[in-house]
């Protein structure tokens, strides 16, 4: 077989009887084609290739019969798999032939009027025009080769081509590309645009703001052949580069400041949106920078940039509805991540593979749940509170925190092991036992027998005021005289302002209880206080589990921040228990201590990871004295009987201190002797000496809660001990469970190594392979996008069979392979774009282009288009002055609607109103502006902000009158004028037409021609005499926004310029690309 075309043509003619056989060959299988097929065959390409010509009209056409989903599929026919798209069907036919057009079934039936047996058929509503039955039928009678789809073959550098004129002038390999394509088309390039719009251009594409004036100035005077060289990496090397990208990125990773479901309440995230600035600005190479947000938390030793990192895959949006199920929405948080690292990093629509195979790529539904495997291995709740970040979490420590911290865990080291000696070394003399009403440090007493009704109709229980029932209470014989008995909701008691304790408080409680049969799937909770959602959970409970195992949680919040001891042990139902806890005030597990029937109980450690306080926290208008603490129930939200204790309690003790185990026999009055070892335990732990040292661990732990408690926490990845199994879903449903699946890739993209981990950072590295066929190819067109306005392809999110082809493959492929070569430089492959002669070339429309390339897609001249949102209002700002320059830090509120967020609801109290910011947060880069989710600021929605609830890699570009009328009359756009006529009255007191230059030159970094400089004087003119004659008004206008300008300029003049550069502010190169 003959491998090169060359090679077949030349033995070709060498045998010219081959050559008519061949003929002769084609001219017996070939069909008659109907006239329109005959001429649109006569205009095809010389050579049609699969990939670029066939399998897009296949894909579109075909596939949703005969495509990969099995569920849709026809005839048992698949034409996405070559081995199916020639085997031979049950008919016996074969739907393609290889250079047999009489063979090929699928030939027959497209060129067949008989409405049975046409494809595609007519109910489908779908058909072929001329040109693509012809492609079809010319693909067949070249041999039908069939190639993999062109984005799954892993990409290979191409020759430079050099087959165009040599005036041409390429600046680098980028343009050689181009201008081949150019040549093939039969059309030239523009030329080089002048030195004002090139440098606006690449400053506004490089860092996202204008240039200032001294900058335009001293480019159009230098004439060295360096000039623009030197602008490119004075831009590439600054912060504003660094923000420029890090804007692009937000969109992509779904980066918001609220959880955007149900309350949509507020989240706390932008430290991670400042380490985005700093690695762009360190030029982080893009694996690793990748690398850090998937995976940070598995590397070897993270640092904490790096477990921040992958706050990335947090930003994923969160309901906090309450009555939702949990498990429904982790599995909903999961499959973001799926479709996000699918989209950011693959450029597949792998959702569409979710509740069945993909109906047009090779991705089955089992390989969906394999790669979202990955990120299935973490402990999180799904339904979270209103407000308020939820674990996993990073502690965002600073250095001066971190030498605190490290100062009183280092004393705390060295105090505890003072006290071992201690214990080790005091000798203590034998005493009698105590008796059971000499246990001292009781805070809470109820033996339950009596009530009496208050003024509020309530029963006070026992005398003591603070202890209510919402019910009246039902008394029956109990384990000591009576014991009240609770049978359902709203029979919990109150304790009043009792039993709030701090983590590092020592406290221990305990009860008689009998309680009932319980369904298996429901836990009881004896007392606590722990809070419901919007109160992150916080407090502390004593519970018996589903299958009555006794347990303790002490919760800062979930799924994270807290601790949980239970009995390996459950207690009998229908019979008398003695519970009892005991916790030292250590923050720690080990600090707890579970005692059934007077007797220290087996126990197990179920979460150990308690930090920060418990003390119940304020929620809008309820303070934590309106959290008293509950019998029978705490105040977590529950269901039906869920969480409520059912039976008969008695003797509930509550301590300030913790007891020891002999006092715990002694306060349950089982009739138990103490052995020696128990009066032993008991004389050490009250001895003076370890009770004061025990006083000052206490104290270290409260000096470190302190330290602690204030600093902020990042939502993060972190994987749990234990491999957590992943089910294929039917239909995507959360409890439609099938198969168990493991970690993988897409089988047709690239198999997945077995020597990787089977964890997000061996998808990491599969991501980066130098065989993996998507990753460079997906990065490199889209920082083409940043820089064009369109991808190589133009469908950045698909590089599937429905996406569309790369305008420029061999372009694509050279810089995806060179990306990588250069070690992933995002800055360097930057650089290649805008050094290239194609991007500085004009953008001044020519008339040939509009029939030939409408789009642009060739790039006979440089792209015009709107600038993003952020860059509109960026403008406004950079030219008025009023830009503030500062680098990262929280999310600001400029001017908007005050009302419009109390129209979404009242859940969230952090988010309930709106609170505009003042001073220089006004005044902040947008891309540091607060993004609420369900009601994002009304200008950039207006100028087409990405929604952030998605993956987004490509914006729509629209152009609506609204866009217009916001630059008029937004507070910022009218604000920033009246700030750019200050600022040119201010620096040319002279002549009007030198103080509109400059405004112009401001906003547009060029100098105005006699017509716009005549046009705007006269503008200027005739509201000046306007606003002389109505001061009223020219006051309003300067009244507008927060910035007081100077009281020494006539305000007439003033407003008059205002105008002036408001107008200049809605021009077109005012937010165009040109």
């Amino acid at each position: 077989m003959f491998k090169k075309s060359g090679i077949i043509k030349t033995y070709l003619l060498i045998n010219p009887w081959l050559l008519c056989g061949i003929l002769i060959f084609i001219t017996s299988c070939r069909t008659d084609l109907p006239a329109e097929v005959d001429q649109a065959y006569a205009e095809l390409p010389e050579v049609i290739d699969y990939n670029f010509h066939v399998k897009p009209i296949i894909s579109d056409r075909c596939y949703a019969c005969h495509g990969p989903d099995k569920e849709t599929r026809k005839a048992g026919l698949r034409l996405d798999i070559e081995e199916n798209a020639f085997a031979a069907l049950e008919s016996g036919s074969r739907a393609f032939v290889h250079g047999n057009l009489k063979k090929s079934e699928a030939i027959n039936r497209i060129l067949t009027d008989d409405p049975e047996q046409v494809m595609p058929p007519p109910d489908s509503k779908l058909s072929l025009d001329a040109r693509e039955v012809a492609t079809i039928v010319k693909w067949v009678e070249q041999g039908a080769e069939w190639k993999p789809h062109w984005s799954f073959i892993v990409p290979e550098k191409p020759e430079v081509p050099d087959n165009f004129p040599d005036e041409w002038a390429p600046n680098n390999e980028i343009d050689h590309f181009i201008y081949r394509r150019l040549g093939q088309e039969k059309l030239t390039p523009s030329p080089k645009a002048d030195k004002e719009r090139l440098i606006r251009r690449v400053t506004m594409d490089l860092t996202g703001l204008p240039p200032s004036l001294e900058e335009v100035d001293a480019f159009v005077k230098d004439q060295s052949d360096a000039a623009y060289e030197k602008v490119v990496d004075r831009l590439l090397d600054s912060d504003a580069h660094a923000e420029r990208l890090a804007m692009e990125w937000m969109d992509l990773s779904r980066y918001a400041d609220s959880h955007g479901l149900h309350a949509d309440g507020y989240r706390y995230m932008w430290p991670w949106r400042d380490w985005v600035i700093k690695a762009f600005r360190e030029n982080m190479q893009y694996d690793q920078f990748v690398t850090w947000q998937l995976a940070g938390d598995l590397l070897p030793n993270p640092t904490q940039e790096q477990i921040l990192a992958t706050a990335f895959n947090r930003n994923n949006p969160m309901t906090a509805e309450g009555g939702v199920i949990d498990e429904e929405w982790r599995v909903e948080y999961i499959a973001d991540r799926t479709n996000t690292t699918a989209t950011a990093f693959m450029g597949l629509t792998m959702e569409c593979a979710r509740c069945h195979d993909h109906k047009f790529d090779p991705v089955s539904q089992k390989e969906y749940y394999q790669l979202s495997a990955f990120f299935n291995q973490m402990t999180e709740l799904g339904m979270t509170g209103d407000d308020g970040n939820f674990g996993p979490q990073l502690l965002m420590t600073e250095e001066k925190d971190e030498e605190k911290i490290d100062a009183i865990k280092s004393m705390l080291v060295k105090h505890k092991a003072e006290l071992n000696r201690t214990i080790n070394d005091v000798e203590v003399e034998q005493k009698s036992v105590p008796a059971p009403g000499t246990v001292s440090g009781i805070a809470i007493y109820h033996p339950f027998e009596k009530a009496a009704k208050d003024k509020e109709g309530r029963s006070m229980l026992d005398g003591i005021s603070g202890s209510k029932s919402r019910k009246e209470v039902v008394f029956e014989p109990g384990k000591f005289g009576k014991a009240v008995r609770l049978t359902g909701e709203y029979d919990e008691i109150s304790l009043g302002g009792m039993g709030t304790y701090e983590a590092y408080e020592a406290f221990s409680a305990g009860a008689w209880i009998n309680t009932s049969k319980r369904k298996q799937d429901n836990l009881q909770t004896i007392f606590g206080n722990t809070g419901q959602k919007n109160n992150f959970w916080r407090g502390w409970d004593f519970e018996l589990k589903p299958t009555n195992q006794v347990s303790l949680r002490l919760i800062h919040s979930l799924p994270d921040n807290y601790i949980q001891v239970t009995t390996i042990d459950s207690v009998r139902v229908n019979e008398w228990t003695h519970i009892m806890f005991t916790y030292d005030g250590s923050m720690q597990a080990s600090g707890v201590k579970l005692y059934i029937n007077g007797v220290e109980a087996e126990s197990v450690v179920q979460f150990d990871n308690l930090f920060k306080s418990i003390y119940p926290v304020k929620v809008g208008d309820h303070t934590p004295d309106d959290r008293p603490l509950r019998v029978g129930r705490s105040y977590r939200a529950h269901t039906g009987e869920f969480g409520l204790y059912k039976g008969l309690l008695d003797e509930v003790r509550i301590y300030n201190r913790e007891l020891t185990a002999l006092e715990v026999l002694l306060v349950s009055q089982v009739e138990k002797e103490p052995h020696e070892k128990l009066i032993r335990d008991h004389q050490l732990a009250v001895h003076p000496d370890i009770l004061k040292q025990k006083s000052t661990i206490r104290q270290l732990n409260k000096e470190l809660l302190t330290v602690v408690d204030p600093i902020p926490e990042v939502m993060v990845m972190r994987d749990d001990e234990n491999p957590v199994n992943t089910y294929l879903l039917n239909r995507g449903q959360y409890n439609a469970r099938g198969e168990v699946v493991l970690p993988a890739t897409p089988e047709n993209v690239l198999s997945y190594p077995d020597e990787f981990p089977q964890n997000r950072l061996g998808l990491a590295r599969w991501l980066f392979m130098d065989e993996n066929p998507l990753t460079a190819r997906v990065a490199v067109n889209r920082y083409w996008q940043m820089i064009f306005g369109t991808g190589i392809v133009t469908t950045a999110n698909d590089f599937g069979s429905q996406g569309a082809l790369p305008t420029h493959p061999e372009l694509l492929d050279w810089l995806a392979v060179d990306f990588r070569e250069s070690g992933w430089d995002v800055r360097r492959l930057l650089k290649q774009m805008v050094m290239s002669a194609t991007y500085q070339q004009s953008s001044k429309f020519r008339k040939e282009l509009e029939q030939v390339d409408p789009q642009n897609l060739l790039l006979a001249k440089s792209p015009s288009y709107r600038w993003p949102a952020e860059m509109v209002r960026d403008n406004a700002l950079a030219s008025s002055g009023l830009l503030v320059r500062k680098v990262g830090g929280k999310s600001v509120k400029p001017y908007q609607p005050d009302s419009l967020w109390i129209e979404l609801g009242n859940f969230s109290h952090v988010l309930l109103y709106f609170h505009q910011d003042h001073g220089e947060d006004l005044y902040r880069r947008s891309m540091y502006t607060f993004i609420r989710r369900t009601s994002p600021p009304p200008y950039m929605t207006t100028f087409d902000v990405a929604p952030r609830s998605v993956c987004v890699v490509k914006r729509e570009i629209t152009n609506t009158p609204l866009q217009a009328l916001n630059l008029m009359n937004d507070p910022q756009f009218v604000e920033a004028a009246k700030v750019l006529a200050e600022r040119v009255i201010r620096d040319n007191t002279g002549d009007p037409e030198e103080q509109i230059t400059k405004a112009f030159r401001l906003v547009t970094s060029r100098w105005p021609n006699e017509e716009e400089l005549e046009v705007l004087t006269q503008v200027y003119e005739r509201e000046k005499d306007r606003y002389s004659h109505h001061s009223d008004e020219a006051v309003k206008l300067l009244n507008v926004g927060e910035y007081e300008v100077d009281k020494g300029l006539l305000p007439s003049n003033l407003a008059a310029m205002t105008i002036v550069a408001n107008t200049l502010l809605n021009l077109d190169e005012a937010y165009t690309k040109r």
